[in-house]
């Protein structure tokens, strides 16, 4: 990322007393100063180092600055390049402009006028610096919708998108049930969901998630400003949760979480983690009566799961890597092998025979109430 705090001029005068006057005053400016007292020097220092503003002297014995400033621009050519001239005339000003100088000065300009337009120069030159990055990070950003009507945690987040050009908040919505597809033209990563606003209660969740699931089918959740019990965690995770974050997580932290939840791992901490392994583990230790009791395979058993999530056929089988087909064909198996000929039954059945033994089965039965 571009950082503000170094800005940096180049000063190009062949008058050694205007070069040393110049370096000491905007020295005691606070910027970082270089000077040249002629073309070969400040082509020299241009390449080696990081120039934010030169400014150029118009007439100087060896070569012109307009001149010069077009080939200091072949090596930068978002540098900002004031022409400083003690003979100003109409005809070199516009041929400064045409070249793309940022201004045209007067020598004779009082030292406030000349440095208001230096700060000007650095802030269009860290404006083009920011721009860029975007331009460059911007497909490959990591995007973003917010779940929250907290002004301060919207506003910190907007802040944070501002500020690093990895991520973009895409657009944010006060909660679940108020989000509107299609005002969100591009594919998300990473929903970022406030308790507070959103999940009231755990129960919430088991509404909220199958909503969310089917408006952004392969979205990673992040709740954050949360205050759930480590089962309740647990019990998030198997809803596709990939972790949690209390409202006040430092920018850097919050950067590193969500880079790790974008790459396919959760954010939680080792307490939850060591219980949900146990969980894991718990559970496949009884899968296998399972089967021989419904005798459905490990693969039905999965695409019951995600149809207890709320993910329609499409969405199944870009989740499981498998065809639209395929995945009308398990299911027709498991209508079959299970006596049902909905979802819904299919559903409750599994329920009721224990197939979903790590979920809740009377919040799961709410959320399935047709």
């Amino acid at each position: 990322m571009y950082e503000k705090s170094k800005r940096s001029i180049l000063i190009v005068d062949d008058d050694n007393k205007v070069l040393q006057s110049l370096s000491s005053w905007l020295k005691s400016e606070g910027f970082e100063v270089h000077a040249a007292a002629g073309s070969n020097e400040a082509l020299k220092i241009m390449k080696s180092k990081n120039i934010d503003v030169t400014l150029l002297d118009y007439r100087m014995s060896k070569e012109d600055g307009i001149t010069l400033a077009k080939r200091l621009m072949e090596i930068d050519e978002n540098l900002k390049i004031i022409i400083l001239t003690g003979f100003t005339s109409y005809e070199s000003a516009v041929r400064a402009m045409k070249l793309g100088v940022y201004d045209y000065l007067s020598k004779s300009m009082p030292n406030d006028k000349i440095l208001k337009v230096i700060k000007g120069a650095v802030r269009e030159r860290e404006a083009d610096h920011i721009a860029r990055e975007k331009d460059i990070f911007g497909k490959n950003a990591i995007k973003i919708v917010l779940f929250c009507d907290h002004s301060l945690i919207k506003e910190r987040l907007e802040s944070f998108s501002k500020n690093n050009a990895q991520f973009k908040l895409v657009k944010s919505f006060p909660e679940i049930n108020h989000m509107k597809t299609k005002s969100v033209s591009q594919e998300i990563d990473i929903a970022l969901i406030c308790a507070n606003c959103c999940l009231k209660t755990f129960k919430d969740a088991y509404v909220a998630f199958p909503e969310l699931y089917r408006c952004f089918p392969g979205i990673k959740p992040v709740i954050i400003n949360e205050n759930f019990t480590d089962k309740e965690k647990v019990e998030l995770l198997r809803l596709g949760v990939k972790g949690f974050s209390s409202r006040d997580l430092s920018s850097s932290l919050l950067e590193k979480a969500l880079r790790r939840i974008k790459k396919g791992e959760v954010w939680v901490s080792r307490r939850v983690t060591n219980l949900a392994l146990k969980g894991l583990m718990d559970y496949k230790a009884t899968l296998q009566p399972k089967k021989e009791i419904t005798g459905l395979t490990e693969r039905e058993i999965e695409i019951l799961k995600t149809m207890a999530s709320g993910l329609k056929n499409r969405d199944i089988a870009d989740k499981l890597f498998i065809s639209e087909k395929t995945v009308k064909t398990h299911i027709n198996r498991i209508f079959r092998k299970l006596g049902v000929n909905n979802r819904t039954r299919a559903i409750l059945t599994a329920m009721e025979k224990k197939i979903f033994s790590s979920l809740d089965s009377d919040r799961l039965r709410e959320t399935l109430k047709e």
